[in-house]
């Protein structure tokens, strides 16, 4: 059990922290990827320049925190932390989970294909990113539950 908890606590520090580089990156005008979310993506960077640049450094904040913040869970018992944190994780696990679907869905010529950049992304990219943030989570959050400690092995400094 302590390995599970400790890959799935790996898993979501990944893949969250990923989400938000991307996001940080992205609002620092790099345009690397972005047609993998859309090509809307850009015309909103167009259209509104700065205003978008800023949007996303903010929600870059927000991603970052909402991936850190559950670690604290580990050190001390929180019932608001707790809470929110089941709650990104069913809202990731929803919208990941049913966004890549819908990807696979397209790229298994099941549902009409229209702009294959942003369907590579959706389907194996960030949705399932997403998925693997939210799933990830909440089985630690669960196993975090039942037991406080992690078995993370540091070097002692004596």
């Amino acid at each position: 059990m302590m390995r599970l908890k400790n890959l799935c606590l790996i898993l979501f520090l990944v893949a969250g922290t990923l989400h938000s580089l991307a996001t940080f990156y992205w609002s620092f005008g790099g345009e690397l990827g972005l047609l993998t979310v859309g090509q809307w993506t850009l015309d909103l960077k167009s259209k509104y320049g700065s205003l978008v640049l800023f949007i996303l450094f903010i929600l870059g904040i927000f991603k970052l925190s909402a991936t850190w913040m559950p670690l604290l869970l580990v050190y001390k018992t929180n019932k608001f932390l707790m809470f929110i944190s089941y709650i990104g994780a069913i809202i990731l696990i929803l919208h990941g989970g049913l966004n890549a679907f819908v990807g696979w869905l397209k790229f298994l010529n099941l549902l009409p294909r229209q702009y294959i950049p942003s369907e590579i992304g959706q389907a194996f990219i960030w949705d399932p990113l997403f998925l693997i943030w939210g799933l990830s989570l909440l089985i630690f959050l669960n196993l975090n539950n039942n037991k406080r400690t992690i078995n993370l092995k540091f070097n002692n400094f004596k």
